[in-house]
């Protein structure tokens, strides 16, 4: 079984970008899931790809100004979780 990461980045989406332009990008990037918080300007992604800095290099490239802030491995936090649930 893969490992899934959810992957955090600060960026300010403008009125010039669509959202549908930033859901193509990380489609490519075969990102399955993914947020973003208007409010907080907060980006997570949840991905297989545990390289977060080839999200931000694609995110950057099509025109997006992102900020790397959190990588979490979900397959471990799902452990822990299971280990106190015991």
């Amino acid at each position: 079984m893969a490992n899934t990461y959810k992957i955090f980045f600060r960026t300010q989406i403008q009125a010039s970008k669509s959202l549908q332009k930033l859901h193509d990008c990380l489609k490519q990037l075969n990102v399955k899931h993914w947020a973003y918080d208007f409010q907080d300007f907060l980006l997570t992604l949840t991905s297989e790809l545990s390289d977060f800095s080839r999200i931000q290099l694609a995110l950057r490239s099509a025109g997006y100004v992102c900020h790397f802030i959190k990588l979490e491995n979900m397959n471990e936090a799902r452990s822990e979780a299971r280990l106190e649930n015991v």
